[in-house]
């Protein structure tokens, strides 16, 4: 039953999330990975050319934090740091932003 109760948080948070205009970023790593980052104050979304992360906001005293199991994304800035057990990326910097409204 608590499981339930999550899912439906996360699909109510996202569902909002969507509904509202978003920022979005393109990111370089150190080791010339690139992904575009969507972000909401309640949800983070993480594209690669082969897949993406969908994170909720969660709390953190070192920085802006989105995570879940499976992968946390930190932002400070210009910079950020996506761990997730197939792609270790800790140096990543902003190379372009703007706005958009979710499709």
């Amino acid at each position: 039953m608590h499981r339930g109760v999550s899912v439906n948080v996360c699909l109510t948070a996202l569902a909002l999330a969507l509904a509202n205009p978003v920022e979005f970023s393109t990111y370089l790593c150190l080791d010339e990975s690139v992904f575009t980052l969507s972000i909401s104050d309640q949800m983070a979304i993480v594209r690669f050319k082969d897949g993406e992360y969908r994170l909720p906001r969660r709390q953190s005293a070192l920085a802006t934090k989105y995570a879940t199991e499976d992968a946390t994304l930190y932002l400070d800035g210009e910079f950020a740091a996506f761990v997730a057990n197939d792609r270790p990326l800790p140096g990543c910097h902003k190379l372009e932003s703007g706005k958009r409204r979710s499709p």
